[in-house]
């Protein structure tokens, strides 16, 4: 088996770069928005080490730009090959997301890196902020079970979706209900052949409850 075969490739977490340019920087904004990475400097296209003129300048030039060009600063490490003159620089997929270079946030797509458009923007945005898209109050706050009552109609013969056919469904709360169920997910249910006056510890089992916000009709 030949060397070539045995020789590591760039891939989404992996980066070469036989000289240092700016470009690494958007590699590092990418690394830290998403799963972390390592970029190999002193290493060619094809995975050979080429070494560097001064390893350990590097390093300090390398700092210098991400500590200058990345907000907020990524937590990263340096490591020189003494042998092979090369220097890895390993980023660490960060929690104060989005990391920008230049006002702009990057990602891996395979081998290559490039600018997230503004949808993925905003989700690493919320990422950050521990949020996800469906925690966000909608705009929209005339909410309608009209599909659902079109549906009801038509099977069980409904005149119309009231309040009382909701809180059957365990699709309607009120503010005191919210008030009371606030941040509370398990609710306990005890078996009614368990309540017997010779039960004195019945078991006790629980049930998983949705919140859902109250409609007005």
């Amino acid at each position: 088996m030949n060397d070539e075969s045995n020789r590591i490739r760039e891939n989404r977490t992996l980066e070469f770069k036989e000289d240092l340019t700016n470009t690494f920087l958007k590699t590092v904004s990418a690394f830290a928005n998403y799963d972390g990475g390592i970029i190999l400097f002193g290493v060619n296209d094809c995975g050979i080490p080429v070494g560097l003129r001064n390893p350990k300048q590097t390093c300090l030039d390398i700092e210098n730009k991400i500590n200058d060009s990345i907000h907020p600063q990524p937590d990263y490490s340096l490591k020189i090959d003494g042998q092979n003159k090369t220097v890895e620089l390993k980023v660490n997929a960060g929690k104060s997301k989005p990391y920008t270079y230049k006002s702009k946030a990057y990602k891996r797509n395979d081998t290559t890196t490039i600018e997230v458009d503004e949808l993925e923007f905003s989700r690493l945005v919320l990422q950050g902020k521990n949020i996800r898209f469906e925690q966000l109050s909608s705009e929209n706050q005339n909410l309608k079970f009209s599909v659902l009552e079109e549906k009801l109609i038509q099977k069980i013969g409904i005149d119309r979706l009231d309040k009382n056919i909701l809180k059957t469904l365990n699709l309607f709360l009120t503010l005191t209900d919210l008030i009371t169920r606030r941040n509370c997910f398990l609710t306990p249910t005890i078996s009614p052949e368990l309540t017997s006056q010779n039960s004195e510890s019945p078991s006790v089992s629980f049930k998983k409850e949705r919140l859902l916000s109250t409609s007005q009709f």
